[in-house]
Parts: C-alpha cells; sequence; structure tokens
C-alpha cells in the first residue's frame, strides 16, 4: 500500500488545511443545518430574552470550533492507509449490504432535520399559531429527540474511531464491546443512545482523543427519555417531566438550560454533516485515477463519485479484468464481488478466476501473460500498475 500514500503526497497538504478549518469554512459545507443555532431565536416565554439565553454567537462559534478539533482527526486521518484504507471509506460510506432505493433513513434523517429547522425559521400565520414561541421550542425538542435517536452518526463515529485504532470495521460497530447480558439483550432490542455514547467514549479513552467529551455537552437521557415517550410539559420558566403517573421522579429543566442542550446538539449535528462532507469532498478529488492497492495481487483502486463530485464509493481493477465495487448512492447499494467479513472486521473481495499458473506479477495472471485491467469510470482510460508507482 505504499503507492497510497505516495499518490497522495500532494493530496496530504490539501487536509493540513483543515488544521485552520473555522466556522465560516464549514458552514459552507452544510448551509442548511447551520442557520438553526438559536432554536428559540424568537422565543420568549414570559419574558425569556436574549439576557436569559446565555449562549451568545461568540459561545456557539467556539462551541463549533471546539467540535470540529475534536472530530477532525478521525474524519480526516494523518494517516489514512496504515489501518487499511477501505476499513477508512466504509466506516464514511455506512458499507452495509445491497439495497434498492429507499432504504436509507440517513437521508430521511436529514430531510426532517432540514424541515424541522425550516419551520422554526418561518414566520407562522398567527391565526393556526396563537402561540408561536410554544410552537418554535416544541419543534426544537422534536429536533433534539431525532438527533439523538440517528443511528448513523454513532455508527460513523465508532467506526471512524475504530479505524483509528486498527480494530477494523463493522456495519455493527458495537457488538464486540458489550459483554454478555448485553449482547443477549442486543439480539432483542438493539441497543440505547447512552450505551452507543459509552463505547464511543470508551474507544475515544483508548485512542487519546476528546471525541466522546462532545456527548456530555448536549446528551441527556432523562431529556431524551421524556421526549420520546411525549412525557412532558413546557411551562413559562421551565421544561417539566413527571415520568410516569406517580411524579416520584418528575424534574424539571430552566428553558435557558434547555436551550443550551438544544443548540448544542444541532451545532453537533451540523459540524457531523459537514465533517463528512468535507471528507468525501476531499477523496472525490481523487477521481479518475488508479494508485495500488494489493501490492500481491496487483489490485488498483479508483474513487467512485456521485454527480456532485463526493466520494459514494470505491472500485478496485484486478489484473485479470475483474473488479470489486462498492457505490452508496441515492438509487441504493451497489456491490459486486465484495462482502463485509463480520469475522475479520472489514470487506472481503472477491477475484475472479485464478489462473492454472500463475505469473511472478500476480497470482490472478496467467504465466507470462499480460495483465488486464478493466477501464476508469468517466475517463475512458485503461490504468496500469506502472502508471502509480
Amino acid at each position: 500500500m505504499v503507492g497510497w500514500v505516495e499518490a497522495l503526497a500532494e493530496t496530504h497538504p490539501i487536509i493540513k488545511i483543515y488544521s485552520a478549518m473555522d466556522f465560516a469554512l464549514l458552514s459552507a459545507t452544510a448551509p442548511a443545518l447551520l442557520c438553526l443555532l438559536h432554536p428559540c431565536s424568537r422565543t420568549h416565554l414570559a419574558e425569556l430574552n436574549r439576557e436569559t439565553l446565555k449562549m451568545t454567537e461568540d459561545d456557539i462559534k467556539a462551541t463549533r470550533q471546539k467540535y470540529i478539533d475534536c472530530l477532525k482527526p478521525i474524519f480526516l486521518p494523518e494517516d489514512p492507509v496504515s489501518n487499511n484504507i477501505v476499513n477508512y471509506f466504509a466506516s464514511l460510506l455506512r458499507i452495509a449490504g445491497m439495497e434498492d432505493r429507499g432504504w436509507d433513513p440517513f437521508l430521511e434523517s436529514r430531510a426532517i432535520l432540514e424541515d424541522l429547522n425550516a419551520i422554526m425559521q418561518t414566520d407562522l400565520p398567527d391565526a393556526k399559531f396563537p402561540d408561536k414561541n410554544s410552537t418554535n421550542w416544541r419543534m426544537g425538542l422534536l429536533m433534539y429527540s431525532h438527533i439523538v435517536e440517528m443511528d448513523a452518526p454513532y455508527e460513523v463515529v465508532t467506526n471512524l474511531l475504530r479505524f483509528h485504532l486498527g480494530k477494523g470495521y463493522n456495519s455493527n460497530p458495537y457488538y464486540i464491546f458489550l459483554n454478555s447480558d448485553q449482547k443477549k439483550r442486543f439480539k432483542r432490542s438493539g441497543i440505547y443512545p447512552s450505551q452507543k455514547i459509552e463505547i464511543i467514549k470508551r474507544l475515544s479513552s483508548e485512542a487519546n482523543l476528546p471525541v466522546g467529551d462532545i456527548f456530555d455537552d448536549f446528551y441527556n437521557g432523562k431529556l431524551r427519555n421524556a421526549i420520546s415517550h411525549s412525557d412532558y410539559i413546557l411551562i413559562d420558566e421551565e421544561f417539566r417531566c413527571r415520568s410516569g403517573i406517580s411524579g416520584t421522579e418528575a424534574f424539571c429543566i430552566p428553558l435557558n438550560q434547555l436551550h443550551e442542550i438544544i443548540t448544542k446538539s444541532k451545532i453537533f449535528i451540523s459540524t457531523f454533516f459537514s465533517l463528512e462532507t468535507a471528507a468525501r469532498k476531499l477523496w472525490g478529488e481523487q477521481k479518475h485515477r488508479a494508485v495500488p492497492y494489493d501490492p500481491v495481487y496487483k489490485g488498483l483502486m479508483e474513487v467512485l463519485v456521485s454527480d456532485d463530485d463526493l466520494m459514494c464509493g470505491f472500485k478496485i481493477h484486478w489484473p485479470n479484468s475483474s473488479e470489486s465495487v462498492y457505490r452508496r448512492t441515492r438509487d441504493g447499494i451497489e456491490m459486486i464481488n465484495c462482502m463485509l467479513d463480520t469475522q475479520n472486521s472489514t470487506i472481503e473481495f472477491m477475484v475472479d478466476l485464478y489462473p492454472q499458473e500463475p505469473d511472478q506479477f500476480s497470482p490472478l495472471v496467467e504465466k507470462g501473460g499480460v495483465p488486464s485491467y478493466t477501464k476508469l469510470e468517466g475517463a475512458g482510460v485503461t490504468p496500469e500498475w506502472s502508471i502509480s508507482r
């Protein structure tokens, strides 16, 4: 895989640009969610005013930069090669099995967050919404609930941490970190966000990275449960939850504290979307190139891109004219000659037929034969192993 390091030598200075990444730069990659940073910007339930809402624009900018600094090392690793770049790409692309169109909840989650945000920024008609301030709070609570329940951010962050630590990729990145009782419960009901966060914190600590600390800023299990179970009441000064019929475990959250929790959850998810897009955009710049991936079989890797030039997959060109392809688009997932290898926490490739007598160049080439690669997508060029050395 030395070829990848050499081939990326010109690209890595671009990665260094991200060390100076600021609020304005990343804002450009997820504009739809950035105007929502004041979730209750028009809200003042019973005189709740700007003085009460403690997060200023400077606070928001500082928090966002903090989250960028925490997440950037895993989204844009200094060394994307040594721990098998396929596992890194798999983490970004959330590799799973084949799917046809309409089975990716990540797309729907982004859409609903943008819809909720648009509603919150709309001047609602008084006749339909006599208490618009309360409506904005309720939209903010729904948004918070959706953010902390989404699977994709937890899965991507967990797998990127696993990649950083050399622990491979798995479409279920949590299972090996559960104890026997948790594994039994997982088969019945999965695991809760709090358990996912606990695993992220454990991996973050092992990697000596502050990624897990982000969730302490906004994740509140009691608040999450109250919203999910519709067990809450909004009054002028606070958010209240009865916690069941008896009310013996009732609790309250002052609205200024609630505002901060909701705002930080939105800063997190907009930062996640921004870095996910930034990483895929960076790798999309490698389109129409083939660089050495497998030094034994002489497989060449090509980055595949979507219509907007974001990395959406990859193709391994083997010297016997076979290909291994993974591609995720809005139309579904395409997988050819590759599959999840959960036992070894990676992606396994198939290489078609082996020759009866292999050549020294590659086990896939007949002795004395000529390597035969398929053409690069969109370029119409047939790659050669030597072009990337």
